[in-house]
């Protein structure tokens, strides 16, 4: 394994998990956008598109890195909820972040 990625989409108030590039049949793309984030997002079902458009006030998202020989790197994305956008005819969904937090996990766990 050279390098793993994968994208998540979370209620920020519950932690409920709304979209998952590790078990969903979706794909996703991460950009710098100015000062902050974007993702464009592909292949989510209906229901997860309704799920997150409703809440999308209240997400956060994660990006997943691990590249071989080093500890896994997650990315805390704050999301912009009036920035967060669905286009029908394309089936793509949008989500601009203003922040990142990024922290190794492993840091955070005693032994």
């Amino acid at each position: 394994m050279t390098q793993q990625e994968w994208f998540m989409v979370k209620h920020a108030v519950t932690g409920r998990g709304l979209a998952n590039s590790k078990s969903d049949s979706l794909s996703y793309r991460y950009q710098k956008e100015g000062t902050g984030f974007m993702f464009t997002v592909t292949g989510l079902d209906p229901q997860a598109v309704n799920h997150i458009m409703e809440l999308r006030h209240e997400l956060n998202v994660f990006r997943f890195v691990q590249r071989k020989d080093q500890p896994l790197v997650k990315q805390w994305y704050y999301v912009q909820g009036d920035q967060v956008q669905y286009d029908s005819p394309s089936h793509t969904l949008t989500i601009y972040a203003n922040s990142e937090i990024r922290y190794v996990p492993e840091d955070y766990f005693a032994d």
